[in-house]
């Protein structure tokens, strides 16, 4: 049992509770504080799954884009080989090619902005995907942070509510002890009354004796 849980269980055994009332007093406590543990638990498991999910699917992105550049960079190895291909078989016609090797650098240099539009637009996407992410976390650790404080209290109120109720017996417990003092004292006072009345005739009797012999 845990601190709370030996406190009551012990203010409880000194109010004079029975043994087995006051234990499963302390257990009742005690099986609420777990429950508690276990739901907060339980929300620290579906964050930790939803973080999860969103890094998985950032991930799966990320692979998606290096994918992209891996792509154009064999194009443009491809366009390499080909180009000295055509150097090889046309030496000749070296205008033509630096002409050609022009308009497909122009075409590359295209190509390569785009990529690069294309990877600037996913890293603000995963920008916005850690905005949301540090804004839900934010939103969830507030959440848990309140259900917490909630449960404190409910904890407290009930050590209160606890407290009150041990003091209502103590007071009743004390109440009790008064009048049974009071009774044995009005028994005591009538003990003595008949004590009175049955030895005094004794005593006159005797008395009468006396004078007489």
């Amino acid at each position: 049992m845990s601190t709370m849980i030996s406190e009551v269980y012990t203010a409880f055994k000194a109010a004079g509770v029975a043994e087995q009332e006051a234990r499963q007093a302390a257990e009742a406590l005690s099986a609420e504080n777990l429950a508690t543990r276990n739901i907060i638990a339980e929300d620290k498991r579906d964050l930790i799954a939803s973080i999860t999910a969103l890094r998985q699917e950032i991930l799966g992105q990320i692979d998606r884009v290096w994918q992209a550049i891996s792509g154009v960079r064999q194009e443009l190895s491809d366009v390499r080989q080909e180009l000295s291909d055509v150097r090889q078989e046309n030496s000749s016609t070296r205008q033509d090619l630096s002409d050609e090797i022009a308009s497909v650098r122009k075409d590359l240099s295209g190509e390569i902005a785009s990529v690069r539009q294309e990877v600037a637009e996913v890293k603000r996407e995963l920008g916005e995907f850690r905005q949301e992410i540090t804004t839900e976390v934010a939103g969830i650790r507030l959440e848990m942070t309140r259900e917490i404080a909630g449960a404190r209290l409910e904890i407290a109120g009930i050590r209160q509510e606890m407290t009150r109720e041990i003091a209502g017996i103590r007071q009743e417990m004390t109440r009790e002890s008064g009048e049974i003092k009071r009774g044995m004292g009005i028994m005591q006072w009538m003990l003595g009354l008949v004590l009175i009345v049955l030895v005094l005739p004794i005593l006159r009797d005797i008395a009468a004796q006396i004078s007489t012999g």
